[in-house]
């Protein structure tokens, strides 16, 4: 299990990467008027969720098809899923740095 000053202490640092700082309270509960784990970011139109975990199979897929195989051709590397059948759009992975990256621009 993780501990809850864990998960908040990664989710004050994204923030903060991100420009912001974390929503106080639990979501909804927090009086901001958002759900959104990070408040007052640069980029107030993004909704960012924060989650750690032991493990995701995202993470272990993008390490092993993504990563590797774009750090030997010098790429960014960028992992995008689409369930079968689903009528919403495909899932779009990559780096917090990398991500940092294209919205600064």
């Amino acid at each position: 299990m993780t501990s809850k000053s864990a998960w908040q202490g990664l989710e004050r640092k994204i923030c903060a990467e991100l420009g912001g700082r974390r929503t106080p309270l639990s979501g909804s509960n927090s009086q901001h008027n958002t759900s959104s784990d990070c408040i007052e970011t640069k980029y107030p139109n993004y909704y960012f969720e924060i989650k750690l975990r032991e493990s995701f199979m995202h993470h272990t897929m993008f390490r092993s098809h993504v990563e590797i195989p774009a750090k030997k051709e010098g790429k960014i590397p960028v992992l995008i899923t689409h369930k079968k059948n689903a009528k919403t759009g495909a899932l779009v992975v990559l780096r917090m740095d990398d991500f940092l990256e294209l919205i600064k621009k």
